[in-house]
């Protein structure tokens, strides 16, 4: 019997991919709600990659202004956290998509 893990609403966006200079690592864009231990279960349970360690960063985001005719319109963009991975093989690469699920 399969294990099958639950991932509610746990969106990843890869902002940067392994490089020459950095071949087992990449970055993702993150929810700051998630912590190193959920990053690492998405990525071993998920595409079944080998995590060696996860660094995060927490971003407050940028506030703005809309200059209109009569008024001045603040806002902010949302924040987020960045998750800075290490693969424990550089042999990994982001192009590879999920593996497909045993019915």
């Amino acid at each position: 019997m399969p294990i099958r893990s639950w991932f509610p609403n746990m969106v990843m966006a890869m902002i940067s991919g392994p490089s020459r200079s950095r071949p087992a690592q990449a970055s993702f864009k993150i929810q700051p709600k998630m912590t190193k231990w959920e990053v690492k279960e998405y990525l071993t349970k998920i595409y079944n990659v080998p995590v060696k360690k996860v660094m995060t960063q927490n971003f407050e985001g940028k506030r703005k202004r809309i200059m209109g005719k009569r008024s001045i319109v603040p806002y902010k963009r949302p924040n987020f956290k960045k998750a800075i991975v290490t693969f424990a093989s550089p042999q990994w690469t982001p192009n590879k998509g999920p593996p497909s699920l045993p019915s």
